[in-house]
């Protein structure tokens, strides 16, 4: 009788705890008749479909998971060794770097939510970190998405739970990568101190 009931908590708890991750796959699409943004859900929810409404021709560069258009973090130590293991060399001085698709191994980024009304997409994802095989990272990000004429405006959240609270300074940051096809290669971006109040672009 006991066993018998441990066995249906084991099969109950298991059942719960897939309950709360669910598997997302596919694409997910907003658009306005003027823009078309696609985010993959295979892929931590970034954004690798952007063309004009009606149009094939996507602008996105999704050649391997470090590109897209994706939500990126820097910080250290450099390199980041979590349990000893080690970052692949030629990537080790990034330090502590999550990013949104996946790793450059080819391990992806899991997403743990999403919702698409047709006006706003969200997504959150348990990002993997760049330059290691297989780590998934103590945060999550989230974003949101909404088309407002020809932009696509962004909400990004990085929300972290690192283990480690040391204070590694100050880095640059992506906010977000952006990688487009060969033919869109002039990117617009302000890199001043005082953002949204119109200043100028570089």
């Amino acid at each position: 009788m006991c066993l018998r009931f441990v066995s249906v908590c084991l099969l109950l708890i298991s059942a719960s705890v897939f309950a709360q991750e669910p598997e997302f796959s596919g694409m997910s699409y907003l658009d306005n008749g003027e823009i078309r943004v696609g985010v993959n859900l295979e892929l931590g929810g970034a954004i690798t479909y952007l063309s004009r409404s009606g149009s094939d021709e996507n602008i996105v560069n999704s050649y391997d998971w470090g590109r897209q258009i994706q939500m990126s973090f820097y910080s250290g130590p450099k390199p980041f060794e979590p349990n000893g293991k080690k970052p692949m060399e030629y990537w080790k001085f990034l330090g502590w770097n999550p990013i949104q698709a996946g790793d450059s191994y080819g391990n992806k980024s899991r997403v743990t939510k999403h919702t698409n009304d047709g006006e706003t997409l969200f997504v959150e994802c348990i990002p993997m970190h760049w330059p290691l095989e297989n780590q998934p990272a103590e945060c999550r990000f989230q974003l949101t998405l909404r088309l407002d004429g020809t932009m696509v405006r962004a909400e990004a959240a990085l929300l972290n739970n690192r283990s480690d609270k040391t204070d590694y300074g100050k880095r640059s940051q992506e906010i977000p990568a952006v990688y487009t096809n060969g033919t869109y290669w002039r990117l617009f971006t302000y890199t001043g101190d005082a953002p949204f109040t119109g200043g100028p672009l570089h």
